[in-house]
């Protein structure tokens, strides 16, 4: 049978199709019973579904990043739509493709790279050129680059996402340094390419996008900085002026101290940096948002808990 799609699913539609497994667990009902919790996945989105009744066995023998083979209904509840399940078996991964599972980049990655690496080539001075290219020719950092998501959920979290949303920030950087010429454009570059670079060790991607332990003991902003530290020592009488920069732009991309920015923008390129990042984010944000709305208001969409309001779909 056909590939039945989360993000296509409608309210009393019978669904029998393959899933992504994001979480499993048993849950008691205020009457008391037992019901398997699920959290489902494919790359058009993830669903909550539901089987009452469900042996204790089989959640156990449910993992993250299991497929399974689902029979069911979409139902709407409490104007979010679910799945009640009917029944619900192991699927044959190996007869699968990955492909309908994963969110991926409509972008061809290959020509986002090549994009990037052209903005890039044109920093002129030779120790940020440097601290870029000590990234962008090393394949294997590249090949994960290319593939990370830029996040594990909202902006850009989809295969190909960090490239992506890099990419869009340094061709906004290139219109904002034409307006702001006071501007040194080669730190700001070099600051946009850097600033995520964490990210790539951060996730998880290989099935379901999810945090790594690294990513959870350090997180992004603090390996970015590690990462850059340990390319650094293999170049020769690098600045510390020019490293302490950089660290900065990392540390402070995040804007404010309640958001995880262990330090606030103190000089012009890293304030730039910083709106730059949150207007490239917070625009894809809501496009991505009105695009997976499911309120039949043709002009408003539900809430949405990141922006804390409706938004106008006019």
């Amino acid at each position: 049978m056909p590939k039945q799609f989360i993000g296509e699913l409608k309210p009393g539609e019978h669904i029998d199709s393959d899933f992504m497994v994001v979480e499993a667990a048993m849950r008691s009902a205020r009457n008391g019973s037992n019901y398997l919790a699920m959290v489902l996945a494919d790359k058009t989105g993830t669903i909550q579904a539901r089987l009452w009744d469900a042996p204790e066995a089989l959640a156990a023998s449910l993992a993250p990043d299991d497929f399974v083979r689902v029979k069911g209904k979409a139902e709407s509840y409490r104007n979010e739509l679910q799945i009640g399940i009917r029944a619900i078996t192991q699927a044959d991964a190996s007869a699968l493709r990955l492909g309908d599972f994963l969110p991926q980049c409509s972008a061809d990655p290959a020509a986002m790279m090549k994009e990037l690496h052209e903005i890039m080539a044109t920093i002129e001075d030779p120790d940020y050129r440097a601290a870029a290219d000590a990234f962008l020719n090393d394949e294997e950092f590249c090949g994960r680059f290319r593939t990370a998501p830029a996040a594990k959920a909202n902006h850009h979290s989809y295969l190909g996402g960090l490239l992506e949303h890099t990419l869009s920030m340094a061709k906004l950087a290139l219109k904002i340094l034409d307006h702001y010429p006071e501007l040194r454009r080669d730190i700001l570059l070099t600051g946009v390419f850097l600033h995520d670079i964490g990210k790539t060790d951060e996730l998880s991607y290989a099935r379901t996008f999810r945090y790594t332990t690294p990513g959870n003991l350090v997180g992004h902003i603090v390996l970015g900085v590690l990462m850059l530290e340990n390319r650094v020592r293999e170049l020769a009488d690098f600045p510390v002026e020019k490293l302490n920069m950089l660290r900065h732009m990392i540390l402070s991309h995040h804007g404010q101290l309640e958001f995880g920015a262990p330090k606030l923008p103190v000089f012009a390129e890293a304030i730039a940096l910083h709106y730059i990042d949150n207007i490239d984010a917070k625009l894809k944000d809501f496009s991505q948002f009105v695009a997976e709305d499911r309120s039949a208001d043709p002009e408003w969409t539900e809430r949405s808990w990141l922006f804390q309001r409706q938004l106008y779909k006019g």
